[in-house]
């Protein structure tokens, strides 16, 4: 993993551990994982017709 993304995956959620309200920090951390899940759906669709060109 590029150093770069990783300061920055770090900084994000250093950030998030600080927030003090409880229903702010889960409602925060949900958003994640809902745009980090879409964006690895995304990336396994790429994946799959990557391979599926290398096929023919």
């Amino acid at each position: 993993m590029d150093l770069k993304f990783k300061e920055k995956i770090d900084s994000l959620v250093s950030e998030v551990a600080a927030i003090p309200d409880l229903m702010t920090k889960i409602a925060v951390l949900n958003y994640i994982q809902q745009e980090t899940g879409f964006l690895l759906w995304q990336l396994e669709d790429e994946q799959r017709i990557d391979e599926d060109s290398r096929d023919y």
